[in-house]
């Protein structure tokens, strides 16, 4: 990454420059939205997601930490034209989203009760009662919507929505990537923070809480998942969560952190020794993991698919995901998927998690990346344990 292509402002807002043009932003996520269902042949899109709702109409609402379809926000867009949105507070977004028409927002429904759902379809029909006749893309369904949705439009033609969204989002706009870069800085900083205060002692638990004390000194909005601290035995096989485990002496310790700003997901992962001080045979999974995450960075480029990257990068399986509004997200980098890969998409470049054994434990790594004209941009600057540069 060059220093072309580090950010170059902070996360507040100034009178002084143009940091990111969030008007631009949000008439651009619109736009190819609506193209995108110009070119599924749907006509509105009911959008029940969060990370949908967000990018059609740049509504905010809390991350809940399990499954809710409901209580907003849920939108339905035309292909044309603005969109209606059921939010729990709409007297207060009405206020906020001052580019959505303050007529257009309803009292968010629980849409996995069939009365809500009713409820939201005859609401729906006062705005846009074609809709009766009309293609529907849902992109997600409750077994409320399931028996609802085609009893109350019987004429309509219900279809997979999240197709459409998936196509236009697949691809970043300029904006985008900003955003995504300002939330890995600030996963930078929690990083950071952690790894200062690895030592006999601590807990897996603790070094979360570090690194999440710095996201929220940020105002990050969120975290990418519930982050991942694994050390000792916990590092192969490859242990998803933290827990209460208390760090020793020597311990292979692994730290997978990522913010949230303004909607947009940072994400990445680094192995580090405690007490800075690998035995040979760490050592060698350090170097191994390196080694593959070099091998798999070294052939991303746009016009292939992932498969011929996997053939390339040595038979790796699973070399990353989708990341973006979503933390994560079509399209991925796994040998089985087929689709050409174009400038704009990011992904997060992930290490096999077999790089280990039982009496060592193991070493993983993640990066994120942007795809350019001719390769990528690494904007995961935060440097690798171990290696000499």
């Amino acid at each position: 990454m060059s220093n072309l292509d580090r950010l170059g402002f902070g996360p507040q807002m100034v009178d002084w420059e143009t940091r990111v043009d969030f008007a631009k932003l949000r008439g651009d996520r619109l736009a190819r939205a609506q193209q995108a269902m110009a070119k599924a042949g749907v006509d509105y899109l009911l959008l029940s997601r969060l990370e949908n709702a967000r990018y059609t109409t740049a509504i905010k609402r809390i991350y809940w930490p399990t499954i809710r379809l409901g209580a907003g926000p849920v939108v339905a867009l035309p292909r044309q034209g603005d969109p209606v949105i059921w939010i729990t507070d709409p007297e207060y977004a009405a206020k906020t989203l001052t580019w959505v028409p303050a007529d257009r927002f309803r009292d968010g429904p629980e849409m996995e009760l069939e009365g809500d759902v009713e409820q939201l379809v005859n609401e729906m029909l006062e705005y846009f009662p074609d809709a009766r006749n009309a293609t529907i893309g849902v992109d997600i369904w409750s077994p409320a919507m399931y028996t609802v949705l085609p009893r109350m439009l019987p004429d309509a033609k219900l279809t997979d929505g999240q197709a459409a969204m998936q196509l236009a989002r697949s691809c970043k706009t300029f904006e985008e990537v900003q955003l995504m870069k300002m939330a890995y800085v600030i996963s930078e900083a929690g990083m950071q923070a952690a790894a200062e205060t690895i030592r006999p002692g601590v807990r897996e638990s603790e070094l979360v809480g570090t690194a999440l004390r710095r996201f929220w000194d940020f105002a990050s909005e969120t975290v990418q998942c519930s982050e991942t601290v694994n050390s000792g035995p916990g590092t192969f096989p490859y242990r998803r969560f933290h827990t209460d485990r208390i760090v020793q002496w020597g311990d292979f310790v692994n730290m997978d952190f990522g913010a949230c700003f303004n909607g947009y997901f940072g994400d990445f992962c680094r192995t580090f020794v405690c007490g800075g001080k690998p035995t040979p045979r760490q050592l060698d999974w350090i170097k191994r993991s390196h080694e593959a995450q070099m091998a798999s960075l070294s052939v991303i480029r746009p016009g292939v698919t992932p498969a011929q990257l996997a053939q390339e990068a040595g038979g790796h399986k699973h070399m990353g995901h989708g990341i973006g509004i979503a933390a994560f997200e079509p399209p991925h980098l796994r040998a089985r998927d087929d689709y050409v890969i174009e400038p704009g998409m990011t992904f997060s470049i992930v290490t096999p998690m077999s790089l280990g054994d039982p009496e060592t434990g193991g070493s993983h790594l993640e990066d994120e990346i942007v795809i350019t004209e001719t390769g990528c941009d690494v904007y995961s600057t935060y440097p690798y344990f171990g290696i000499d540069y």
